[in-house]
């Protein structure tokens, strides 16, 4: 059976601590830190709130990551000073996470500054060229020094402006970036781009990670499991054997744990 986590940005408005509190409370394998304002900054965290997280995380047994920064930053970016401060912002977050004791952190490629033209293969884009061999060059440090401490990186499938456009494209990274680099599989993401199905079959063993939401098929919604109208039914074998993190990526401005509850209530329902 996978284990089911909760993420902080479910309870955005609130510090992440309070939200693991909720986490272990209410019986969730794993607990995923999302490194966004208000609820995480993995560059100004108190050491007496790291000590506190390793003591309910002990308590509780449960396992936990951390997904990097992704606003106000791009490691694609044409700037080499945006690039290079977007870089050392998720090193430090790969010490957060390796201060916490987690051993898988989540990522996103950079950004697209400009949009693609449809039809041109990206070898044909020299814009677009610079900001993959960018993005590649990030990686590669980000990841070589995630590796070091005993990290695992997990890069999401995004699409929408992201350099990575296609589960073909992600293949490539990790080819240029090194076999350490494994994937989250986005669910939401996939429906909206070339199908969950596709990213399993293509990205395979190499997904460590999911993100599991529901949206109605048009925008990136982040609602919980059961509040859209995805069919997750042909994916419950999936789920059962799935041995590491699915975490319920429910994304709301507040202090409420409800609708995260409500996703989890509903996921299990479904595997049963």
């Amino acid at each position: 059976m996978p284990k089911i986590g909760m993420p902080s940005c479910a309870m955005m408005a609130a510090r992440w601590i309070n939200p693991l509190r909720i986490a272990a409370e209410n019986g969730f394998d794993a607990f995923e830190i999302t490194c966004v304002y208000p609820s995480a900054e993995p560059e100004n965290t108190p050491p007496e709130i790291i000590a506190k997280a390793k003591e309910i995380l002990k308590k509780s047994g449960i396992e936990v990551c951390v997904h990097a920064p992704f606003f106000d930053m791009n490691i694609a970016a044409f700037s080499p000073g945006i690039r290079k401060a977007s870089v050392l912002i998720t090193q430090k977050t790969v010490d957060f996470c390796a201060a916490v004791g987690g051993k898988t952190m989540i990522l996103h490629s950079g950004t697209q500054t400009y949009e693609q033209i449809k039809g041109i293969p990206k070898e044909d884009n020299p814009l677009f060229k610079i900001q993959w061999d960018n993005n590649i060059d990030s990686l590669k440090q980000i990841n070589d020094y995630a590796n070091a401490k005993g990290i695992t990186v997990c890069l999401e499938n995004i699409g929408f402006n992201s350099v990575d456009q296609s589960f073909q494209d992600l293949l490539e990274i990790r080819k240029a970036v090194g076999t350490g680099l494994q994937f989250t599989l986005d669910f939401g993401h996939a429906r909206l781009g070339e199908g969950a199905e596709a990213g399993i079959r293509m990205l395979g063993e190499n997904i460590k990670h999911i993100h599991l939401h529901d949206n109605h098929g048009k925008r990136d919604d982040h609602l919980p499991v059961g509040d859209g109208n995805s069919d997750f039914s042909g994916y419950v074998d999936y789920f059962k054997t799935y041995s590491h993190i699915i975490t319920l990526e429910v994304t709301e401005i507040s202090k409420d744990p409800q609708p995260m509850l409500r996703s989890r209530d509903n996921f299990q329902k479904l595997l049963s």
